[in-house]
């Protein structure tokens, strides 16, 4: 099973308000959340990260974990979607646009699988409409971290899952829900079998021993600051 920092101090699905840096929490995550979504596990984003770097305050740390529910022992062997182009989209003026994206997209299979980052930069479009920007002439390769560029360190693979989440209490709570997982319906979708989540202490961690596959980055964080509130929205998105 592969490790990670269990105590990142922001986990949202699809979005992170930071106000100049003094990052506020939220917790959400999202794993395989329909049918379609779990059948193109490289498009699944389960959560997004920003956190002041560790070895670093002049840096901020940007992840985005994708590809969930890889069991133990099964890590080593999984690789990004090369046909999905990843994204972090940072809002520095404060209009909820994109000002700048960060892109990693993958050529390749297997352990030899090429990781290329572009960005940040200014987005040729915004919003629903994607398009690839040309990615720094370095290159990295999976399971290894690298520089694109010489003020900015990145790394693409796979991590233990750092969410907690009791997916067998939220189908009690949330029968109706069933679960792309398995694809089995609830018999009573109607009647919730609990109305809690379990007393602290009691739950159940689903995701302990899983893992996924995730992206990170770090830059200083004058690359990142706008001209706008003082704040940085950050986002992901996926697209094939």
């Amino acid at each position: 099973m592969l490790t990670t920092r269990r105590k990142l101090a922001i986990a949202i699905a699809c979005a992170a308000l930071v106000p100049a840096f003094a990052l506020t929490r939220a917790v959400s995550s999202d794993h395989a959340d329909t049918p379609q979504i779990a059948a193109a596990p490289g498009t699944d984003i389960t959560d997004v990260f920003i956190f002041p770097s560790p070895a670093n305050s002049n840096n901020v740390v940007l992840a985005m974990c994708v590809s969930p529910l890889i069991p133990t022992g099964q890590a080593a062997s999984r690789v990004f979607d090369p046909n999905v182009l990843y994204q972090f989209k940072i809002d520095n003026t404060g209009d909820f646009v994109e000002d700048l994206v960060i892109q990693a997209t993958f050529t390749g299979s297997g352990a030899a699988q090429k990781v290329m980052i572009a960005g940040p930069a200014r987005p040729a479009r915004t919003g629903n409409v994607t398009e690839a920007l040309s990615p720094s002439a370095t290159t990295g390769t999976i399971g290894q971290t690298f520089n694109p560029l010489s003020d900015l360190k990145a790394f693409a693979g796979a991590r233990e899952d750092p969410f907690f989440f009791d997916l067998e209490q939220f189908f009690k709570i949330l029968p109706d829900r069933a679960t792309p997982i398995t694809g089995t319906p609830d018999p009573t979708p109607n009647t919730p079998k609990a109305t809690t989540w379990r007393a602290a202490g009691q739950a159940r961690d689903f995701l302990a021993g899983m893992n996924l596959l995730a992206i990170v980055v770090e830059l200083p964080k004058t690359q990142v600051r706008g001209s706008g509130d003082g704040k940085i929205r950050v986002w992901c998105t996926t697209s094939k």
